[in-house]
């Protein structure tokens, strides 16, 4: 399956900021180079003073976003970074913290904020002896009238995703809209200047992995949904990203990502999209994919009521008479409404064989999608 390639591409610095380069120490002032996604990140140490500001408002955050995972030293500066992107600012000045505690502090901004399209290249400045941080700045990649074009088609890109929002909408079907727009809408494919970034979904329609979940980050979060970046590795050891949502208080994983199906040559691909990572618990998710905890610690999300396969009621067992009866209606249904994918559970994956032979007894000879990293089946109808 494609999805199983596509971390490979994704560069291992998006689950954190990685040592690429050895302590240097160049008379008084040390040097330390990070990578962080695909801008490099320099550390400098030299005096300066600071001041703090006010933390940002509890309610534009998600509940599991890195915010809430910092000291309160973390949380100042994190408000104090925040301020120097929003306001298009190239250094800031910050309480005197660690350097360690400004590494927590640089990826929870980006983490948090899918808005911050723009940002570039870091570097902090802070005092040798005390090891102490006092100083941000940033690099931008373009000017600030770019970066006002670009947030134009960002916002226009909104107002075309918005016209099929209905009042009547509730959270699972929000969620479920944000999942399939964002992979209709995109192709998988690595751009280094902005594939980090929700500009390469918006404006380029092609991204990585992180793109994936930062537009669904950006578009959850802008209808007022709790939704937070989560990073890790999947099968392989390749760095991923994907996300947390809550649907009527409950917290779910959804990966954007590996929605999409393995069928780059379809000429529908509208119609592409699988949902086995659709609103899973932790224990779904860990069998293909490792969560990063270095910031922030995730309890066990166990609720199901929000997976597709559940809420749609596609989870068949084909122990028992009614639900084979159930899934041969249900998939003559899908073929008279014309859907060129089926998509379905099986409660005992021992009953393969069966669903096989129902499967066939419908469509004849068929194909479907199955592999070691698939929660579900699908079937291609036509």
């Amino acid at each position: 399956m494609r999805g199983d390639k596509k971390a490979i591409n994704i560069i291992l610095a998006i689950i954190g900021f990685v040592l690429v380069f050895g302590l240097l120490v160049i008379g008084s002032v040390t040097v330390i180079e990070y990578y962080n996604g695909l801008n490099k990140i320099d550390f400098h140490m030299a005096p300066k003073e600071s001041d703090q500001q006010e933390v940002p408002p509890e309610s534009s955050m998600g509940n599991f976003d890195y915010y809430f995972a910092l000291n309160d030293n973390e949380k100042k500066a994190y408000d104090q970074v925040s301020e120097m992107l929003d306001n298009f600012k190239t250094k800031a000045d910050v309480a005197d913290i660690s350097q360690e505690e400004m590494d927590h502090v640089l990826i929870a901004v980006q983490n948090d904020h899918p808005e911050y399209f723009w940002v570039g290249d870091f570097s902090y400045f802070g005092s040798e002896k005390t090891n102490s941080v006092n100083e941000v700045r940033v690099k931008y990649p373009y000017d600030e009238a770019e970066k006002k074009q670009r947030q134009a088609e960002i916002d226009a890109e909104y107002e075309n995703f918005t016209m099929n929002l209905t009042p009547g909408m509730d959270e699972y079907q929000k969620v479920k809209y944000v999942y399939e727009y964002v992979i209709k809408n995109t192709r998988y494919a690595s751009d280094p200047l902005d594939d980090q970034n929700i500009y390469s979904v918006f404006g380029k329609n092609e991204s990585v992995c992180a793109g994936y979940a930062k537009s669904t980050q950006y578009l959850l979060k802008r209808m007022g949904m709790d939704a937070s970046y989560v990073t890790g590795v999947v099968a392989g050891q390749e760095a991923h990203a994907w996300n947390i949502v809550r649907i009527d208080g409950e917290y779910y994983y959804l990966d954007t990502t590996w929605g999409e199906l393995d069928n780059e040559s379809s000429s529908e691909p509208e119609k592409n999209i699988t949902y086995d990572f659709f609103c899973v618990t932790t224990e779904d998710l860990l069998k293909t994919h490792t969560i990063d905890e270095s910031i922030v610690q995730y309890p066990a999300f166990t609720a199901t009521k929000a997976n597709y396969f559940v809420k749609e009621n596609k989870i068949f067992d084909l122990n028992t008479r009614a639900d084979r009866d159930r899934l041969t209606a249900d998939l003559r249904t899908a073929i008279n409404n014309q859907e060129k994918y089926y998509h379905f559970k099986l409660a005992d994956p021992e009953t393969l064989e069966t669903a096989a032979g129902l499967i066939g007894d419908e469509l004849g000879s068929f194909s479907w999608y199955q592999g070691e990293n698939k929660l579900s089946n699908t079937v291609v109808l036509y």
